[in-house]
């Protein structure tokens, strides 16, 4: 009796793929790994993040699995920035003003310090920005107590006047 799981059901002939595992991968192939859509699949208390065509019953491994509702929340709203080419970097020498902060090929700002994991940082947080599904995710994995502080400071900033 073999432990090796089935293979997932797959369109394309055995001879195809055979074929095309030889070739060199794209560029964009990190991202086409990432890219999502995501869910998130209840199993034996835990959460399973899959590739929404993919299944533990199709023959699949989970991208992760997690113990929290909210942790497994936030990797499914960030996971797609994971493979996505970064938004921002951080010129290596630094300037007169230091490390300056580049934004999509400008200069965006500058840190003191090198910092590379705040440069991460604004990367996945300026994903989870542009991607509504994302932050939306990220806004219920806050619960409803950050929810009802978010609605509170949202509505000042934006009518001030009430």
């Amino acid at each position: 009796m073999s432990t090796q799981p089935a293979e997932p059901f797959n369109a394309f002939s055995e001879e195809y793929l055979g074929a095309v595992r030889g070739h060199d991968e794209p560029s964009a192939a990190h991202e086409a790994e990432t890219s999502g859509p995501f869910s998130l699949v209840e199993q034996e208390g835990t959460l399973a993040l899959f590739r929404a065509w993919e299944s533990y019953a199709g023959g699949d491994l989970p991208q992760a699995v997690f113990r929290h509702r909210e942790t497994a929340l936030l990797f499914q709203a960030l996971w797609p920035a994971v493979g996505r080419s970064r938004i921002f970097r951080l010129r290596a020498a630094p300037a007169a003003a230091g490390y300056e902060l580049e934004q999509e090929g400008e200069i965006a700002g500058s840190f003191l310090n090198f910092n590379a994991d705040a440069v991460l940082g604004g990367h996945f947080a300026s994903y989870l920005t542009r991607t509504p599904l994302s932050m939306a995710l990220l806004l219920e994995a806050s619960g409803p107590a950050a929810q009802r502080h978010i609605g509170r400071i949202l509505g000042a900033r934006t009518l001030p006047q009430r």
